[in-house]
């Protein structure tokens, strides 16, 4: 897989990192990318290994610029973790 799209032991991906830790341009960059590449096509709805996505994280870690702009540029906000919730 591509780096930009390459899991951790978690199964995070750099979109993930970038929504826990609050790096919004780094997130923005990521995402950027993402929407100009068919072949990333659903990366911002990708879950890791506990069933979150990149939004969830944001919203887990207080990061509402970063949900925001997830939100804003297509992240599903019905997607459900493995404790069936979801981000909102």
């Amino acid at each position: 897989p591509s780096l930009l799209s390459a899991p951790d032991q978690d199964g995070n991906t750099p979109l993930h990192e970038a929504a826990i830790s609050g790096h919004s341009s780094m997130l923005q960059a990521l995402v950027t990318r993402f929407t100009q590449d068919r072949a990333y096509n659903n990366e911002i709805n990708k879950k890791n290994h506990s069933g979150n996505t990149a939004l969830h994280l944001a919203f887990q870690f207080d990061h509402m610029e970063i949900v925001e702009l997830l939100v804003k540029k297509g992240a599903d906000t019905t997607i459900k973790n493995n404790a069936q919730m979801t981000a909102l």
